[in-house]
């Protein structure tokens, strides 16, 4: 039977408090989110104020901008669906 420490079981307290564990974000993860807000930046949205149709957009941008920035640090061509093509 595993023993539980004294800070494994604050640890579990503050988790609790705090609705359940979270884990650290990834390096990408982190750059992902920088790039999301720079293009809210750029386009002049708060991106928790903003309408599901702000938000939407900026995702969708987000997205193909992290695409085309992958493809073009590995020198591999992806089939990148361009935003809001038909």
């Amino acid at each position: 039977m595993e023993r539980i420490t004294t800070e494994q079981a604050f640890i579990d307290a503050l988790a609790e408090q705090a609705g359940g564990y979270f884990s650290i974000p990834s390096k990408e993860s982190m750059e992902y989110t920088e790039l999301l807000f720079d293009i809210c930046r750029q386009f002049g949205i708060r991106y928790y104020s903003a309408s599901s149709k702000e938000r939407g957009f900026v995702e969708e941008v987000t997205r193909v901008t992290w695409a085309k920035q992958r493809e073009a640090e590995a020198g591999i061509k992806l089939d990148i669906r361009p935003a809001f093509s038909a």
